[in-house]
């Protein structure tokens, strides 16, 4: 029997540890690590310590003592930092060595890798520490400050005034693992997701799609939709062609890779990119929209196979809506399996645990559930999401509606 470690206790994990057990007959055992005791992922491992997925020297021992045979993640950035030191040290089979994981997650190394090779990015600058300054004249404004090493949006913000720079700044240093930062320059555009199939060192685009963000929250880049296809014009070859530069430039092979890149006419910009699955339940749109099970073809290349994929257009139009609420404490969805039922609603996932407090919707760790429409045309798809909106709501323990429907009109 296997026994595998898993890092993080998310859905996509959850769904990680179903598809291990349906590789191997169930016979393998999982042990689920995270740094919070009630997560979504726990109920289907056979084991759960709490332990922070990004306490490296932890999580090696905890891995040592139990002797494992693998160790792995989806769908997330950091925890494959951990993935791929525990499984050096031990002499583990690991599809990423730790430098493959520093050039792909330290956005230092990325972006100075992406202009060494002619990938199209923005120009960028890093930042060690408050006091090093840059010279901000160098750069059209409005600029970005992120973060080198997080995840998601946390601490990526826009700088519109000079006055706002060091405040911006200094809460995306805080965010970054090695209190590092870089400034870049903003690219006006739609931000396009490009989720790929690494084949061998062969680019395989699954879908493209176009990240729709919270309108109020004006200097911050929280997820609300991804829409599918995107309604802008784009050139699929020409994202092909930045899509292998990039596999050969890092030299990836056999590996999923998730791209982030804003087009602007005939311009493309590179914004980051990773050799894993897209969070909030990519995995899932993935597979109902194209047949392929990326998170099977993930577990079998782990696994030492060489999956194939071949991606097949299954719905014309498609939205996933992530959910955020006003502060309160979280307690139970209402009406999303009615919409289901209905057939309005494909699919849901629950983010947050019951009794879990929101504070705020400025990240999409703040995301409390998600729902994936899809349709034959754009205007069914959003016929469907306007009736979704008015009849689903997320209750807190007094019963009270705090769902911002607001984000889905005229979204």
């Amino acid at each position: 029997m296997k026994k595998i470690m898993i890092l993080a206790g998310g859905n996509d994990q959850a769904a990680l540890i179903k598809e291990l057990k349906h590789h191997f007959n169930g016979d393998v055992e999982t042990i689920l690590l995270d740094m919070l005791s009630n997560v979504k992922a726990k109920p289907f491992a056979d084991r759960f310590m709490q332990i922070s997925t990004m306490d490296r020297d932890a999580v090696l021992k905890a891995a040592q003592e139990e002797n494992i045979d693998y160790i792995l993640t989806a769908c997330g950035d950091q925890p494959l930092s951990t993935m791929a030191y525990v499984s050096a040290k031990m002499g583990l089979p690991c599809y990423l060595s730790e430098d493959d994981v520093r050039d792909l997650t330290n956005k230092i190394y990325m972006k100075r890798k992406m202009i060494e090779n002619g990938i199209p990015t923005s120009k960028f600058h890093v930042i060690q520490n408050l006091d090093d300054y840059v010279n901000l004249d160098e750069f059209e404004w409005p600029l970005i400050v992120k973060p080198v090493d997080s995840n998601g949006s946390k601490g990526v913000k826009k700088v519109k005034r000079r006055e706002d720079f060091r405040v911006l700044l200094k809460e995306a240093m805080s965010y970054s693992l090695s209190k590092k930062a870089i400034v870049e320059e903003f690219k006006a555009g739609e931000e396009l997701s490009v989720d790929v199939y690494v084949e061998g060192s062969t680019a395989k685009i699954l879908m493209v799609t176009t990240s729709k963000k919270i309108q109020e929250n004006k200097d911050s880049f929280t997820i609300l939709q991804s829409e599918y296809p995107p309604r802008i014009p784009y050139s699929e070859t020409r994202i092909h062609e930045i899509v292998q530069k990039i596999v050969n430039a890092f030299e990836l092979h056999d590996t999923p890779l998730l791209v982030q890149m804003i087009t602007n006419g005939d311009d493309y910009n590179v914004v980051e990119f990773s050799a894993r699955m897209g969070g909030g339940s990519k995995y899932h749109i993935i597979e109902v929209l194209t047949g392929v099970n990326i998170m099977g073809v993930y577990v079998d290349m782990v696994m030492g196979k060489r999956p194939s994929v071949s991606p097949e257009k299954k719905w014309n139009n498609a939205l996933m809506c992530y959910v955020y609420c006003t502060p309160g404490i979280f307690s139970e969805l209402s009406g999303f399996d009615e919409m289901c039922k209905e057939g309005l609603m494909h699919s849901y996932f629950t983010y947050k645990m019951p009794d879990s407090e929101i504070i705020k919707s400025t990240t999409s760790s703040d995301r409390v559930a998600g729902f994936l429409v899809v349709g034959n045309s754009q205007d069914d798809v959003e016929n469907k999401l306007k009736r979704i909106n008015d009849a689903v709501k997320v209750l807190d323990q007094n019963g009270r509606d705090i769902m911002r429907h607001d984000f889905f009109i005229n979204s």
